[in-house]
């Protein structure tokens, strides 16, 4: 067994996909000589205080209880070799890696500020989060809801499948519609999340918040577009002075 199948047989069964070069693919290259040539290639691209002495070039690189970065040789359909980097979640074995979950309550979007870390910023979003492996989407999706929003869910509509970055992340999320019931708000939000305010918006005032890049986030801007194609939400519109530019 070569050393790039090896890593690949850890990895969830769609991630192993090797792909063929021939078929106009990028083809994860496993045979020891042509890895061994393509590893040497690219080794000087790879930098940092993680790879220590000798370390990984090829492979599982990093990874903890939620991800693994993963990189691959690659052989693209002209014949070019180049090594990629990937991250893939640790419960997309049985299923998605993760749920969204597009809230409304009389007529209005429910969003959530949330200071995040890669952004270093306030961004306002709608409710997402990891599914745990054996949860079911829906199950993640309430839990989720609960501890973010704490409003009771009175429906649960299934939007579709997001992937949110095909270029880096191998991984997808199952995005709802929930309708939320009335009752006082129970949120139980984690200790290691920094969350603000929860806003109520129409859709006149979402339209204008994307406007302005107050709202930039994929998984929010996507499952608006989801709620709309599939006729669950009004549409979502542009200013006369945004559709000028």
């Amino acid at each position: 067994m070569s050393k790039t199948a090896s890593y690949l047989d850890r990895l969830p069964r769609h991630a192993q996909r090797r792909g063929d070069a021939a078929m106009g693919e990028a083809e994860i290259i496993t045979s020891r000589r042509e890895l061994d040539a393509a590893s040497s290639e690219c080794a000087g691209e790879l930098s940092g205080s993680a790879l220590g002495k000798g370390g990984k070039r090829i492979g599982i690189l990093l990874e903890d209880e939620v991800r693994m970065i993963v990189r691959d040789a690659l052989r693209f359909p002209s014949g070019a070799t180049k090594c990629e980097m990937r991250i893939i979640g640790k419960t997309e074995f049985d299923g998605p890696n993760g749920v969204v979950a597009l809230c409304v309550a009389k007529g209005k979007f429910v969003l959530r500020e949330i200071y995040q870390h890669a952004t270093r910023s306030w961004e306002l979003e709608t409710v997402r989060g990891r599914r745990e492996s054996g949860q079911t989407p829906r199950q993640a999706v309430r839990a989720e809801v609960k501890q973010e929003l704490g409003f009771p869910v009175r429906r649960v509509h299934r939007l579709g499948t997001f992937c949110p970055d095909t270029a880096v992340m191998s991984s997808k999320l199952d995005m709802f519609l929930i309708e939320l019931g009335d009752g006082p708000r129970r949120d139980e939000p984690e200790e290691s999340e920094a969350f603000g305010r929860i806003r109520h918006l129409s859709p006149a005032e979402i339209g204008r918040l994307i406007e302005r890049g107050k709202i930039r986030d994929s998984y929010t801007i996507g499952a608006l577009m989801l709620s709309q194609l599939k006729g669950l939400t009004p549409a979502i519109r542009l200013s006369a002075k945004g559709r000028q530019r």
